[in-house]
């Protein structure tokens, strides 16, 4: 019934999805935009446009639960794909598993000491620290519903499994925090047995394991890659025909390669000059405007977001930055009561 609930509602959902009214591009046209104070140089651009991000390199998984040991490969490499889809470089695996034990020694230190070219921007550190299980044994049970029915469930056994890991990212070499991430998940399973003793195989328990491993990663690593998410710019705007400043299409820097896939989420921001008090240091803050999502009108180069709010079209200016926003669901799915729900039709 809970699961038909969640469907009921995901349907609800994705209709409202789809019954968007994104104006086509052939509908639209250049609408002229200010100039952000702190656009990007020709220079800054043409290497944003090459898009390869930052270089990031994802250090070999640790484990401090007996049980973790198994599962490393699977979690560095599930770790690893989401990075690079998010439009940064991984350094190579062997590089990284060569400077493992310079990158924890680094940790400590706090400063990473490898001379030479710098062989990454950001260092990710992960640790599986919490896996384990729990069974239970339910007995078969009958009753009679409002309307005289007679229903019965048999006898089953359910089992589920959590898992807890740390992420920790840092800017090489200066090994300076960026920030701590706790990634959780849990899954479970039941299976019709009479046995009370709940038997399960290796296999079961290694899948089970590996399925809650994969959704800690999944629902986790959406606040790490929005940290790492690599600055795009604004480079032109498109008002719809007949409804200028109401619905506009704004071309940004982000390609497929990059992780631009329809629907997406794109947050837009200002670069402003802010003062230090104390020091008297100027530093460069980001400001967020708002945001908009990816239409169909996606290329090599760059794609086309639609924002429908009035105020946030008339703040974008030309130069300004733009990023993916990464949930803790997929794009083709929605957050129901916590879970993720494909929406139906997409």
């Amino acid at each position: 019934m809970f699961k038909k609930k969640l469907f009921a509602m995901a349907g609800v959902v994705g209709a409202m999805a789809l019954a968007g009214c994104t104006p086509e591009l052939a509908k639209t046209q250049l609408t002229s935009a200010p100039m952000a104070e702190l656009a990007p140089t020709k220079q800054q651009l043409a290497e944003q446009l090459k898009g390869q991000g930052s270089k990031i390199i994802v250090a070999p998984v640790e484990y401090s639960t007996p049980n973790g040991k198994f599962f490393v490969t699977e979690v560095y490499d599930d770790l690893t794909q989401r990075v690079m889809k998010s439009g940064n470089t991984v350094v190579d695996r062997e590089l990284a598993l060569k400077l493992k034990d310079e990158l924890i020694a680094a940790e400590k230190s706090g400063k990473f000491r490898t001379s030479g070219p710098s062989v990454a921007d950001v260092a990710l550190m992960s640790k599986i620290v919490n896996l384990n299980s729990s069974k239970s044994f339910h007995k078969a049970r009958s009753w009679v519903d409002d309307k005289g029915e007679r229903h019965r469930v048999e006898a089953y056994c359910s089992f589920s499994a959590k898992a807890k890991m740390y992420v920790r990212a840092y800017t090489m070499p200066s090994m300076e925090l960026i920030n701590t991430y706790e990634y959780e998940g849990s899954e479970n399973f039941s299976s019709e047995t009479t046995n009370s003793r709940c038997p399960i195989s290796d296999t079961q328990l290694r899948s089970l394991y590996s399925e809650t491993l994969a959704d800690a990663v999944k629902s986790g690593s959406f606040q790490t890659l929005n940290d790492l998410a690599p600055e795009a710019y604004v480079i032109e705007r498109r008002d719809e025909i007949g409804k200028p400043g109401e619905s506009a299409l704004f071309r940004i820097t982000i390609s497929k390669k990059q992780g631009a896939v329809e629907g997406a989420t794109v947050n837009f921001y200002h670069k402003e000059k802010q003062i230090t008090p104390i020091t008297n240091e100027t530093r460069i803050q980001q400001v967020l405007i708002g945001e908009g999502e990816v239409t169909k009108d996606v290329d090599t180069t760059g794609a086309y977001v639609y924002v429908s709010d009035e105020e946030v079209i008339n703040k974008i200016k030309i130069g300004d930055v733009a990023k993916l926003s990464h949930g803790k669901c997929d794009v083709t799915e929605t957050e129901v009561l916590g879970s993720c729900i494909k929406i139906p039709g997409l």
